[in-house]
């Protein structure tokens, strides 16, 4: 006997068995045996194209054909069944596969010999001659002294495939119309009390209630019919056979325990069902500046469903005067939509479930306002990327400014109220001229709104903190790293150790977005209201961030009450941040990353990342989505962006 095993692909796994005997003595049934019925569908038309395969190698080899006998072709049905619940040549009752011969002459005492198949997938005739073939044992059968041989090719319900070739030295009888297409039967195998192991696979540990699962019953790979079905609990679980297995429907939050088996043999699975969360309601996720956009631009939103968890459905989108703005999906479920400007105006812009939840339609709305291009909105503040600046004498730096909301006039005016120690231009470039103080302020036009940074020039400053262990002259972040610390953005407990490898949370990357918008007053000065914020966080900063980063559409939280301040960045979520702050701009193409696909959640903020210079991927056409970021990565972003 030899065993061969081949992969092939993920879903293929080979495993040849062949066997040769001569005259052997038919035995007798093994003594203590159960029935196990099993459902197979016998591809009647494979068996015949595999024996002129056959044949075919036999000629190559200068032999004369065999012919399919009917009876052996019998016997090999019947070995398959038996494969499928024990494959070896040993039959599942115990007995010798030769003991399954047809009875009667001419094949009592007949020489025979015996290749089994088993394939994890579908396995065609080809396939089959192949693998045979390549292996010396098989081939031996194959190229043998027989005269005639019966083949059997046969399916379970899960798509496994069982392949049987019986040889015999008797006499052929072949079938006077040769069978052909596939039929489905159920076999009765006899299976011994040694060669009983009773297995239930594809069993879901957990399930929520009105979910259902398709488990099945095996011996082998093959499931077999069970006669054993129950369940502790009927009201957390109802069992019902279906398609070949056992279909379990979760009905009530509990736990229940479920025995499985055949013949007098059972085993014991436990699952536990959840209450399903049930969706409550929508709402829209606001833009970085609001339901606001100029004739001609583009902003995006999305549904967001409550509770968190709550499964997710299509909707339609509505606007009430479609002269003043168009809507498109830009998900395949329309759950999100670009909005684009058409004349200046306001309207509502409504979403609705497409299909009634719990028996109703589910609905929210929104006013939408549209500006001409040339006008804005009134002002209501005025921000910049730093708040404090470092320098050296001679050293320039620019600051960018930024007049809420985005759709308001960006016109300021800069000026210096020590030009003697720095000065600034109009594009916000300040150069610092000798060592002391200095206030440079940026203000609207009429001065309504004023913002100020606070410079100190020293000629000794370096202006890179060389004195980090783990930030040094050459590594990836270092330039990051001195942008960030040289304006108090990313300060560091320990004067010796940055923590460029630490993981950055989200409470982290929120601080330095809110810090480089200049520290904003969020318009509720008493959010946010998330129920996972520590008390030790300080109002006017930590909480300030989090609040202004959930008004401007930055970020919803985790959940409707939760924010997840302790929870690491991945590089989806960052550039996704990046993205809303910068305000959803419109993006074309791709970013032709293998592992973006098109339509998801982050697509348009890789694409984006990509067409900014914020990253170029992790190499190897991949861009890494779920991959954590530390808090040198996201500097790195924040530097490509704003430093």
């Amino acid at each position: 006997m030899s065993e061969r095993r081949t992969k092939r692909g993920i879903l293929a796994l080979l495993l040849c068995l062949c066997l040769s005997m001569g005259l052997l003595p038919v035995g007798a049934l093994a003594a203590s045996t159960a029935t196990v019925k099993i459902d197979l569908t016998v591809d009647y038309s494979a068996a015949y194209q595999e024996l002129e395969m056959l044949n075919e190698v036999r000629r190559e080899n200068g032999l004369g054909d065999l012919v399919m006998d009917k009876n052996m072709m019998e016997m090999a049905l019947l070995r398959a069944a038996e494969s499928a619940v024990y494959l070896s040549h040993t039959r599942p009752n115990g007995q010798r596969f030769d003991t399954a011969r047809p009875a009667g002459s001419p094949y009592e005492g007949s020489g025979m010999g015996e290749n089994l198949l088993f394939g994890g997938g579908s396995i065609g005739p080809s396939k089959a001659t192949e693998e045979w073939y390549n292996s010396e044992g098989h081939r031996a059968n194959m190229l043998g002294d027989y005269q005639s041989v019966g083949i059997a090719c046969v399916r379970d319900v899960r798509g496994n495939t069982y392949w049987v070739q019986n040889f015999t030295t008797a006499a052929a009888t072949p079938e006077s119309t040769p069978s052909s297409g596939t039929e489905r039967y159920f076999f009765s195998v006899e299976v011994a009390e040694a060669y009983m192991n009773v297995q239930v696979i594809q069993t879901p540990q957990s399930m929520e209630t009105g979910e259902k699962a398709l488990v099945y019953v095996t011996n082998g790979e093959a499931p077999v019919v069970p006669t054993i079905i129950e369940t502790s609990d009927e009201s957390v679980v109802s069992l019902s056979m279906e398609n070949g297995g056992v279909c379990i429907s979760a009905v009530g939050a509990g736990t229940a325990a479920l025995t499985l088996g055949f013949g007098g043999h059972s085993t014991t699975v436990t699952v536990t069902v959840k209450q399903a969360v049930l969706l409550e309601g929508i709402s829209l996720v606001k833009p970085a500046d609001g339901f606001n956009v100029k004739v001609g631009d583009t902003i995006y939103t999305m549904v967001s469903f409550q509770p968190n968890g709550a499964p997710e459905c299509a909707i339609e989108w509505q606007v009430d005067d479609p002269s003043i703005a168009s809507v498109k999906a830009t998900a395949a479920d329309k759950t999100a939509v670009s909005i684009t400007g058409l004349k200046a105006g306001t309207t509502t812009l409504k979403a609705t479930t497409a299909q009634p939840v719990n028996g109703q339609y589910l609905t929210t709305s929104v006013t939408l306002t549209v500006y001409a291009r040339g006008s804005g909105a009134a002002a209501t503040g005025v921000s910049v990327t730093a708040k404090e600046l470092d320098m050296v004498p001679g050293q320039q730096l620019r600051v960018r400014s930024y007049v809420l909301p985005s759709t308001a006039d960006q016109q300021v005016v800069w000026s210096s109220r020590d030009p003697e120690v720095a000065t600034v231009d109009q594009n916000g470039v300040i150069t610092a001229i000798a060592n002391g103080g200095a206030v440079i302020t940026v203000s609207t036009p009429d001065g309504a709104f004023t913002n100020r940074i606070n410079v100190r020039v020293v000629d000794s400053y370096t202006g890179k903190p060389i004195f980090f262990t783990d930030v040094k002259e050459g590594d990836y972040c270092y330039d990051a790293v001195t942008w960030a610390y040289c304006q108090n953005m990313a300060e560091s407990e320990d004067t010796t150790f940055f923590g460029a490898a630490t993981p950055c949370t989200r409470l982290e990357l929120v601080l330095y977005l809110w810090q480089l918008m200049g520290g904003p007053e969020p318009e509720d000065i008493y959010g946010p209201y998330f129920t996972d914020l520590p008390a030790h966080l300080d109002r006017r900063t930590e909480l300030w961030a989090i609040q202004w980063a959930v008004e401007n559409g930055i970020t919803t939280g985790t959940s409707a009450t939760t924010f997840s301040p302790d929870m690491t960045v991945t590089r989806s979520q960052a550039v996704t941040f990046l993205y809303r702050l910068a305000g959803s701009p419109s993006v074309g193409g791709s970013a032709g990353f293998t592992d973006v696909p098109a339509g998801d959640w982050f697509a348009d903020a890789a694409v984006w990342a990509v067409k900014t210079g914020l990253t170029n991927g992790t190499g190897n056409n991949t861009f890494t989505p779920n991959r954590e970021c530390s808090r040198g990565e996201i500097l790195t972003f924040l530097y490509r962006k704003f430093g």
